[in-house]
């Protein structure tokens, strides 16, 4: 299968294409931004002119083949319509917003990790809306910037102080049942935060995979 990967920079756009060229699938690469920090724009742009640029876009990569749209951004997925836009282009469109909606009621504490407030805020809202939760939201937009840059795991711990962060998180008294990465560069750093915590990573891109296949 081919699929359209949408996302916010370069850098987590090619995250996305590595994930899915993985698993077997076929790729078409379209980034928005150039960097963090325009990524985070992204959601204060105009609807109407984002909307547009990513239906064009989308126009795009169903003219080169493209069966599926996979975006791989928590900001561009809450910036615009897309089942609007899944309707007029008649193509189903994958992002981690369904993985935020439909979160097992089980998880009644949750720490949000996201690139940004506004992010945090609407992941929040999302994992909140049908199951009341006790939640922790954070936006750390210099850790997307680290990851960006490629700075290697252990040493991003080390120069954010997130060991200090996590300690944080294991010393609650009510321990959290989850810490969702609700931002797709954090991946990266998945195996470095098994190693500071043993409460659950919570990663929407096993989900999305699982929604790209059926």
């Amino acid at each position: 299968m081919k699929v359209g990967v949408f996302a916010g920079t370069h850098e987590d756009t090619r995250m996305g294409v590595d994930l899915l060229e993985e698993r077997g699938f076929e790729t078409l690469s379209y980034p928005i931004s150039k960097n963090p920090k325009d990524q985070s724009l992204l959601q204060y742009y105009s609807r109407e002119e984002l909307t547009r640029l990513v239906e064009e876009k989308i126009v795009d990569a169903k003219a080169k083949g493209a069966e599926k749209i996979f975006i791989y951004c928590n900001s561009l997925s809450g910036s615009i319509d897309l089942d609007d836009l899944s309707r007029r282009q008649a193509i189903q469109i994958i992002t981690p917003l369904d993985f935020y909606k439909e979160l097992d009621s089980s998880y009644k504490k949750l720490i949000i990790l996201a690139a940004n407030s506004k992010s945090a805020y609407g992941v929040d809202a999302l994992v909140c809306a049908k199951n009341f939760r006790d939640t922790i939201s954070l936006g750390i937009l210099s850790l997307v910037e680290e990851i960006e840059k490629k700075t290697p795991p252990e040493e991003i711990v080390k120069k954010l102080r997130l060991r200090d962060l996590f300690n944080f998180f294991n010393k609650m008294e009510d321990t959290p049942d989850g810490i969702i990465l609700a931002c797709t560069h954090f991946p990266y750093m998945k195996e470095e935060f098994k190693k500071l915590t043993d409460i659950e990573i919570l990663d929407p891109a096993e989900d999305m995979i699982k929604r790209l296949k059926s």
